[in-house]
């Protein structure tokens, strides 16, 4: 009886260990192998259900890593690189309704895959915008403080001139005081000229006398 429960025991562990082995899932980079075995089983069977494929074509991967493989790398109509300026318009304005649905994004863009959209748009599209809006926030200080700058200097201008202003009233009203009074002498009766000393018009020539010489 012993000898057959360890029999039995032996038996039921080996084909627990096959089982396990038979679901070990692989995982990392895939072999040409795979690639052709996944291939081949979609061009006669096409897509289906990627758990259910994954297993009817004996590959020891997950659904998802089927679908994905094919996808992003194995299909035929893949395009690679070289996104137009449509393109790009196309995913500025798919994100910007959907958000990151880049599957939902990837099925208005035939032969384009999700990943590579997903990729292109934070590479090329998002960083850029944060850098533009970097420099819009770093033109905005810029202006701000030269604005600040130019109020500040305006503001000392005209305190300068009230206080220059200020000054220039004040020595004029100490020019004012520190200048002498003036005084208006009377007149002096020795500098009027007299009457008597004038002469009189006995002593001029007139033309009678200018014929008498004659």
């Amino acid at each position: 009886m012993d000898n057959k429960k360890a029999c039995s025991s032996n038996s039921s562990s080996s084909s627990r260990t096959q089982k396990q082995e038979s679901e070990v899932i692989r995982k990392g980079p895939w072999t040409m192998e795979e690639d052709l075995i996944l291939m081949n089983y979609i061009s006669i069977h096409g897509e289906g259900v990627w758990n259910n494929l994954a297993q009817s074509a004996g590959l020891k991967r997950t659904g998802k890593s089927c679908r994905l493989r094919w996808l992003n790398y194995l299909r035929p109509d893949i395009r690679r690189g070289n996104i137009t300026p449509e393109e790009k318009l196309l995913i500025i304005d798919l994100q910007a309704r959907w958000g990151n649905r880049w599957s939902k994004i990837a099925r208005q863009m035939p032969g384009r895959t999700d990943n590579e959209i997903k990729n292109y748009w934070r590479t090329r599209i998002q960083k850029k915008e944060a850098a533009v809006v970097v420099l819009k926030q770093s033109e905005e200080i810029s202006i701000r403080e030269e604005y600040d700058c130019y109020d500040d200097n305006n503001n000392n201008n005209i305190k300068y001139d009230q206080n220059s202003s200020m000054m220039q009233m004040t020595e004029m009203s100490m020019d004012q005081k520190s200048l002498p009074p003036v005084y208006i002498s009377p007149v002096d009766d020795d500098f009027l000229p007299d009457p008597s000393s004038a002469q009189s018009s006995d002593c001029l020539w007139g033309v009678d006398d200018l014929w008498s010489m004659h």
